[in-house]
């Protein structure tokens, strides 16, 4: 496992510890995770900090207040974080809640239960994302007592002011956007006798590599997928839809952004997401997924056998990399983008910053102003965004900052080490990011009250659709057909032409 902790840091907690002021991680948690979440929370590596956020003076007796983050994966380093607040905030216990794709439903209706957080992560993987629907369950954070606005490396107390038309913004994110790629257990992969951040430079040689690791999986008793599949509406429709596009010259973000914003049509001939069915029905057809993986979850399916090596490699964030090495710190892993269909440029899928919440953004909801410890839960926001436990969030989750630090970051994270500080060099010359923003993220100011949107990422009721199009029940002119009429539908006053 890489190792986050200077050592000022590390003499810093051990001290605390030994005083009996850090507490044994987890042990005041609600995690709503899965087992194997649990386990890789259970082995993540401490980050201690020392933060520096406007002192508000203790309180005069014992108060708790409710912290809700989506990252189990990190919540053994992030509890020892809230253990450093609790420890130098008297009478403070923090009551940590930890959801993941799986769970925010559940969590979601316990908030319609009338459960109300203190500071609380997005759950962006709901379509959660704060738009002119909802904004006003979050607090305006322009209005909050907060030192750190300077600290941004873009405006970005106005972004989402500037998007919406609206007061705010309602979230603050700390990071680049989330970077997709194709992971693999590079021991099987040598076995089969391909190198691909090498080897695979074009969409055929993708097809040539798929076809060769298949034919491995079914003489190898201990594999049951090549590459392995599940769903989750957030990574089909966020990232997925958008990836495949960009492998091919006629599919490019500015083309898809002309969709989303009404001067292109999603069911055109020459639609963007036209290769995203196309490939996606090949990769049945050819056997690359396996049919019905639609039917796998997405973390107790997918995730957990490409974790117990029962799987050669998947499509995902840079979570997988950090689950499945906490659960296994032997595992050989690397990464790869989907190439482009030519090999003159492949582009890295990452996405813009997010303004709109979701993806490690935290927010307030409304009604914490009209409680006593509004103070405190003012003085929390600010400390989990000071500089020190910006940079230690950092460092935990492997990801670079759009935040100016006092010190450099040290990314030693799986996905950095195992892909992108390879990225634009040597074998990757060729791989470059592209941050943004995707058509979608501009066009929900536009979104009308209670519409689906074009995939309907919260209901899902597109799903059926991409299914049967990808399956041949249906053809992909339906299938883009019926992703014209829900933007049709979902859409007013955009700026066309």
């Amino acid at each position: 496992m890489a190792k986050y902790v200077s050592r000022r840091e590390f003499l810093r907690v051990s001290a605390l510890t030994a005083a009996g002021l850090v507490a044994t991680a987890c042990g005041s948690r609600d995690s709503a995770s899965e087992p194997a979440a649990q386990q890789a929370a259970a082995t993540a590596t401490p980050v201690p900090a020392e933060p520096t956020a406007t002192a508000v003076p203790p309180p005069a007796e014992e108060l708790t207040m409710e912290v809700v983050h989506g990252l189990p994966e990190y919540d053994n380093a992030y509890g020892q974080l809230f253990d450093l607040y609790e420890a130098e905030h008297p009478g403070v216990t923090l009551n940590v809640t930890v959801t993941n794709e799986d769970t925010t439903a559940a969590y979601l209706a316990k908030v319609a239960g009338g459960f109300l957080s203190q500071i609380e992560q997005i759950p962006g993987n709901a379509n959660a994302m704060i738009n002119k629907e909802n904004y006003q369950e979050w607090i305006d954070l322009s209005t909050i007592d907060f030192p750190w606005w300077d600290r941004w490396q873009y405006d970005v107390k106005n972004a989402w002011t500037d998007r919406y038309q609206l007061p705010g913004p309602r979230s603050l994110g700390i990071f680049e956007g989330i970077i997709a790629s194709f992971i693999y257990h590079k021991d099987i992969m040598d076995q089969i006798g391909w190198d691909p951040q090498r080897d695979v430079k074009t969409l055929d040689d993708f097809g040539r590599m798929m076809d060769e690791v298949n034919a491995y999986v079914e003489q190898d008793d201990t594999l049951e997928f090549g590459w392995d599949r599940g769903w989750i509406n957030g990574f089909t429709y966020l990232r997925y839809m958008n990836m495949v596009p960009v492998a091919y010259p006629d599919g490019t973000r500015e083309r898809q952004y002309d969709c989303w914003l009404g001067n292109a049509k999603f069911n055109a001939e020459d639609s963007p997401y036209r290769h995203t069915f196309e490939f996606s029905r090949e990769a049945l057809e050819k056997g690359w997924n396996t049919d019905g993986w639609w039917n796998r979850e997405w973390e107790a399916d997918q995730e957990s056998t490409f974790t117990a090596k029962k799987s050669v490699m998947l499509l995902h964030g840079p979570w997988m990399w950090d689950k499945a090495l906490a659960n296994d710190p032997s595992l050989e892993l690397l990464g790869f983008p989907l190439p482009s269909v030519d090999g003159n440029e492949t582009i890295l899928h990452m996405e813009a910053p997010k303004i709109d919440g979701a993806d490690s953004a935290y927010g307030i909801r409304v009604g914490n102003e009209e409680l006593d410890i509004w103070p405190q839960t003012q003085e929390l926001f600010a400390w989990w965004h000071s500089p020190e436990i910006v940079k230690a969030r950092a460092e935990i989750e492997g990801k670079n900052v759009l935040y100016k630090l006092d010190e450099p970051l040290v990314l030693e994270s799986p996905q950095y080490q195992g892909l992108l500080q390879y990225v634009g060099k040597d074998f990757f010359s060729h791989v470059k990011m592209d941050d943004g923003p995707w058509g979608r993220d501009n066009a929900q100011a536009y979104l009308v009250e209670g519409a689906s949107g074009v995939w309907d990422l919260g209901a899902g009721s597109y799903n059926d659709t991409f299914v049967a199009a990808i399956t041949g029940e249906i053809s992909v002119q339906e299938a883009l057909d019926v992703a014209q009429a829900n933007w049709d539908k979902s859409f007013e006053g955009l700026p066309i032409g």
